[in-house]
């Protein structure tokens, strides 16, 4: 039986601003409202860690982040799924454009074609832009005026190249492997995997006007300097700012769910395509705009979308059972008739998105860096949540802080060293979870020039 398989990530999308799910901010994601109308849309999906590096070996392998000696790269004793698809005779394609995921910290494994498009994929701006990021800082003014020109020239450049008026690479490249796949998947007996990281609508936001129109965002400044003072001085921004700021991220998430439609029309009606985020993004929340090393909600708590092959035949199916990041490599490989590895966690979602019941579990998230030194482990700085639906144990600094979801999902009041029943069962969890981890050396002295250039011109390092 050929089997096609489509995975889409989205990079900092918070479940707030997925219109699909109930009670979330309507029109910010149009077309995947309509593509969810054949499908399972999961309410409490839960991802393990707060930020790229440490997400996606979940998300890939089915393993915690601080599994097997850390995140930032994927070693040998984990098993990502196209590793595993491709030795079952699958073709594998993934394209992405997040530094992070590049085939030096072993995300290519299995792909017979990885595409690591860059950030903006004309390569002679590319280079002059890491240029001057070695000499001048993101706030820097010759920095930002270069960067103002540059966005003013990309729509006429990019035509010149063969892109759209304000395509993005990795959406473009997306879109022309989902073509492929739908022209070509039939030269695998078995089937395809294909994977797609848009990086929008990751920081700086800067969606195209059409977006802005359509959600009456109206910025009256600078937006690119808007953005850079959020991310270092949230609290200084006024009322007008901070709301500038959420329609500049709403419009943001418009334009990727724009470019997902846009892939989805070449998707085949039997395929199965799964939507999700690979972590969520602050927007003044407890003190933070963007990912730093923190389990609040706005971080973990991510879209999911999963639509069977063929459809779920009755329209939207909402599941508000918890589930995580790590079921879901377990999900594509029981669609792909193909056993999981042992050292898989996590379980398959098939039953919940054909309309039966699964058991909850306790979602954990973890994560041991400062923001500083992102990707680089430092045990001191450990974190580690555990989390239901209407509750939340975090250990931090050695001591446990609760937050009633249910009452209180921004997370506002925290309990001091909450007990009693529903808590002692987290804090278990916690004390497992602790007992488990073996920290290595981190790794992360290994990064090359060009990928640190690129990690600091999205605002990870300094």
């Amino acid at each position: 039986m050929h089997t096609d398989i489509l995975l889409i990530t989205i990079d900092a999308w918070r479940v707030s601003h997925a219109s699909f799910v109930p009670g979330s901010i309507d029109g910010c994601t149009p077309n995947l409202d309509a593509f969810a109308e054949g499908s399972a849309v999961f309410t409490e999906a839960v991802s393990h860690g707060p930020a790229t590096p440490y997400a996606f070996p979940a998300l890939f392998s089915s393993t915690l982040p601080l599994d097997h000696g850390g995140y930032e790269r994927i070693g040998t004793d984990r098993k990502p799924v196209s590793e595993v698809l491709s030795e079952d005779g699958f073709r594998c394609v993934g394209v992405h454009a997040n530094p992070w995921l590049g085939e030096r910290n072993g995300y290519a494994r299995g792909y017979e074609e990885y595409r690591d498009v860059g950030e903006f994929g004309l390569p002679f701006f590319e280079r002059a832009r890491e240029l001057l990021l070695e000499r001048f800082p993101l706030d820097h003014p010759v920095y930002r005026a270069a960067q103002g020109v540059y966005r003013h020239a990309q729509g006429p450049l990019r035509a010149v190249a063969g892109g759209g008026e304000d395509e993005m690479s990795v959406a473009r490249e997306a879109v022309r492997a989902g073509r492929d796949w739908a022209e070509n998947g039939g030269t695998s007996p078995t089937g395809t995997f294909t994977w797609m990281h848009l990086l929008e609508p990751h920081a700086p936001y800067v969606p195209p006007e059409r977006h802005k129109r359509a959600l009456g965002v109206d910025v009256g400044g600078d937006p690119t300097g808007l953005v850079t003072r959020a991310q270092r001085a949230p609290e200084e921004l006024t009322e007008r700012e901070r709301g500038a700021l959420r329609g500049l991220y709403a419009a943001s998430v418009r334009h990727a769910d724009e470019r997902v439609g846009e892939l989805l029309t070449h998707v085949p009606d039997d395929a199965l395509v799964i939507v999700t985020a690979d972590h969520g993004e602050a927007l003044g929340e407890h003190g933070q705009v963007g990912h730093e090393p923190a389990l609040h909600d706005e971080l973990v708590h991510v879209p999911l979308l999963i639509r069977p092959p063929g459809g779920t035949g009755t329209g939207r199916r909402i599941v508000d059972t918890q589930v995580e990041h790590i079921d879901v490599a377990p999900t594509i490989l029981e669609y792909a008739a193909v056993a999981p590895p042992a050292t898989y966690r996590g379980r398959s979602l098939r039953p919940a998105v054909e309309g039966g019941p699964i058991a909850e579990r306790i979602a954990i998230s973890e994560v041991a860096s400062h923001a500083s030194a992102p990707g680089r482990i430092d045990p001191d700085a450990l974190q580690v949540a555990a989390r239901r639906p209407d509750r939340k144990l975090l250990l931090s600094g050695g001591g446990f802080t609760g937050f009633g979801l249910a009452d209180d999902p921004g997370e506002t009041n925290p309990i001091d060293d909450p007990t009693g029943a529903g808590w002692t069962e987290l804090r278990d969890a916690i004390d497992r979870r602790h007992a488990a981890i073996e920290f290595v050396e981190s790794a992360d002295r290994g990064r090359d020039e060009s990928t640190h250039r690129r990690l600091r011109a999205l605002g990870y390092v300094e």
